[in-house]
């Protein structure tokens, strides 16, 4: 018997929402449960791919056929939207950055990960060079704004301004602010003297167990709903910038790749992995052999990874 598409659409239009089962944050989709006359009845929805067409694209990017565009907020060349489309479920996050450099190119083009060994004689040598180099010539302006005042003051979840202990938490750009199962948040340290968390020594372990204690709390009393156990804290290595700051994330949040071992270090890991150290306050995870995964189309690995071998040398 051939299906009546008019009377499966009328089934469909039915559909009355009781409640939420499931939702995935990474691939868009969300489970309902609901009835259709009387009777329980789920209903997946899942957002499709953008069209990646020649054509279409030339169409989105010269008119962005998007009846509403708000600001969520800018700081130095990133440019944070929420963009609606031909209806109330099409809203799209946007994020513009311009002017892009060959760094961000780099960074957002699809590349093979490569999964590399750091010791500690690769990092003194040929990582730290490196991380100084990509500190200068203005690459922290953005995230100096932010400890300055200058931009995204209004955002600031909470802070504490003390010089040497102090941060900000701050919604991080990526997130809509409204969807607390993909809560993102940024907390960014005021002290200036530590890169990554390579810098964190055994001295420091009172300090982050406070940190890390604050930022739940703050974040649990901003949004209702969300409880300590149900939120990650980690540290990108390598990160996009090297000031040292830390991510806190809803734990029902797939960010992909972002989240994924071989690039997220939680904190309390980080903890206790100081606090298993031997030596001195002074020793630290500058100390300690880090593997982890780089793009093969990085800077990193095309100037120091690529040409190292198996030994943990430089090939001459």
């Amino acid at each position: 018997m051939p299906i009546n598409a008019a009377e499966e659409e009328a089934k469909l239009r039915k559909f009355s929402f009781t409640r939420v089962l499931n939702q995935d944050t990474k691939t868009k989709v969300v489970n309902l449960l609901g009835e259709i006359e009387s009777t329980p009845a789920i209903l997946i929805a899942e957002k499709t791919a953008f069209n990646i067409t020649g054509t279409h694209l030339t169409k989105f990017s010269h008119d962005l056929h998007l009846p509403k565009v708000s600001l969520i907020d800018r700081n130095d060349i990133y440019h944070s939207f929420l963009a609606t489309q031909n209806s109330e479920y099409g809203e799209v996050r946007l994020t513009l950055i311009f002017p892009a450099t060959e760094t961000h190119i780099r960074k957002y083009t699809h590349q093979e990960l490569r999964v590399v060994v750091e010791t500690p004689e690769i990092y003194r040598e040929l990582v730290k060079p490196y991380v100084e180099e990509k500190r200068g010539n203005g690459r922290l302006d953005w995230v100096y704004n932010i400890l300055e005042y200058k931009s995204e003051k209004e955002s600031v979840i909470v802070e504490d301004t003390d010089d040497v202990e102090g941060f900000m938490l701050l919604p991080d750009l990526k997130w809509d602010r409204k969807t607390m199962a993909s809560m993102y948040t940024m907390a960014i340290l005021r002290r200036r003297d530590i890169t990554s968390l390579r810098d964190l020594k055994k001295k420091h372990v009172p300090w982050l167990k406070s940190l890390g204690r604050r930022i739940a709390k703050a974040i649990c009393e901003k949004y209702s709903g969300i409880e300590p156990d149900q939120i990650q804290i980690y540290a990108h290595y390598q990160p996009s910038y090297y000031h040292f700051h830390l991510h806190a994330v809803s734990v029902s949040h797939d960010g992909g790749l972002g989240q994924a071992a071989g690039k997220a270090f939680l904190l309390g890991n980080l903890i206790s992995w100081l606090e298993s150290l031997g030596g001195d306050e002074e020793v630290g995870l500058e100390d300690v052999e880090l593997t982890y995964s780089l793009g093969g189309g990085s800077e990193l690995w095309q100037r120091v990874f690529k040409g190292i071998n198996g030994k943990g040398k430089a090939e001459e």
